[in-house]
């Protein structure tokens, strides 16, 4: 029966059952029940696939809290793998996201010192100050964790409200100079720029612009990961300056990663963009990723919104990663440090969402308890999996 149902849908009634769907989801839920009877036929057969205590118990106990999941993990470790994966056979099926965990062993040998990994970041990327800062082209910095409400820098009129900026140059409408904003560690922030183009700007972000635009283009510079929704204007195209590429478009909605060191990603929502770079150039339509790695061609690749985009909700779903990809946004997001003390973990991959919303003890608590991982934070704030 669950063949007949979408991999999307699957989630919704795998969601269900560990009571790990939003508010809106479950509004989806209940149409896909009223809408498709062999739905309801699929989620019956998966309630009843599953041990009784599972389904009364254990997940009601993590209904309060469902960041983590890893229900294959578990069910192997208990030697119910076999009745799961032969009833219900979508357990393997790599699109499972969202609200589970899976975790995985991987074939192949891992060479370790004395083992014991400390999981490598780029930190060069990683802003240091602890505050979301706005840097004049004046040199003047202006805490904007701390500074509230309307704020006069010369010329120009800052508003900085809810997590917004907002500005005007009142009559001196062409100001010189590049701006930089800095959106720290376990933070985000929105920006509107003055030809009324949108910056969502994610943790560990750097984004570099005019308080006015001049000349024939519009143009900025951003290191980090950011949503950008440009303002039309087909005299004026708007650049995007990337490590390492250019995103060029006159206006449309996109997202840009540049996290990992030498590689730049541009998914595109809706409009279109070029991306430009050494190597070449390549078009984007709605739904397409770009991926540019140093010294290779652009690739193309469809993506899923849900896990490029759920950044901006505090959310980051991930499909199919290592416990060192996790680490890194555990390092963006929450500001720790990582040591893979057990040398099997390397060789395990995960699926699931990490909410930002909450404190990272809640993570740390669904990884002990569902996937049986020892995790601790010790004095110096440095997270050790054990």
């Amino acid at each position: 029966m669950m063949d007949q149902l979408t991999s999307e849908e699957q989630f919704l009634l795998l969601g269900k059952v560990s009571g790990s769907l939003s508010p809106d989801e479950e509004n989806a839920l209940e149409q896909l029940f009223q809408s498709n009877p062999h739905a309801r036929q699929a989620y019956e057969e998966l309630v009843s696939s599953l041990p009784v205590e599972d389904v009364t118990v254990h997940f009601a106990q993590r209904k309060e809290n469902p960041t983590w999941r890893d229900l294959k993990t578990e069910f192997q470790e208990r030697g119910q793998s076999s009745l799961v994966v032969k009833q219900v056979p979508f357990y393997r099926k790599k699109w499972i996201a969202a609200a589970m965990v899976i975790g995985v062993m991987a074939m192949g040998a891992v060479l370790w010192q004395q083992f014991r990994k400390s999981v490598k970041t780029d930190l060069i990327k990683i802003p240091s100050t602890s505050a979301i800062e706005l840097k004049l082209a004046n040199g003047q910095v202006i805490n904007l964790s701390q500074e509230q409400g309307t704020i006069n820098v010369g010329t120009a009129q800052l508003n900085n409200t809810n997590k917004s900026l907002n500005y005007a140059t009142g009559n001196s409408p062409t100001v010189a100079g590049i701006n930089t904003l800095t959106v720290p560690i376990g933070m985000d922030y929105k920006i509107n720029l003055s030809d009324g183009s949108e910056v969502w700007l994610n943790s560990a972000t750097q984004l570099e612009f005019p308080l006015s635009f001049s000349g024939n283009t519009r143009e900025i510079t951003i290191n980090g990961e950011a949503y950008i929704k440009v303002a039309k204007n087909a005299l004026k195209p708007f650049l995007v300056h990337l490590p390492h590429s250019t995103v060029q478009v006159l206006g449309t909605e996109f997202n840009v990663n540049t996290y990992d060191s030498g590689v730049v990603r541009v998914a595109l929502v809706e409009g279109s963009v070029n991306m430009h770079a050494a190597t070449g150039e390549s078009k984007l339509t709605p739904g397409k990723q770009a991926i540019y790695q140093i010294g290779k061609s652009i690739t193309q690749v469809v993506f899923e919104e849900r896990n490029v985009l759920s950044w901006r909700k505090g959310l980051f779903y991930f499909n199919d990663i290592s416990l060192e990809e996790i680490s890194k946004v555990l390092l963006r997001w929450y500001g720790v440090k990582v040591v893979i003390e057990n040398p099997a973990l390397l060789s395990r991959q995960f699926s699931g969402v990490i909410n930002r919303n909450r404190p990272i003890q809640y993570f740390i608590e669904d990884l002990k308890v569902i996937s049986h991982i020892d995790a601790e934070l010790d004095r110096n704030g440095v997270l050790h999996f054990k």
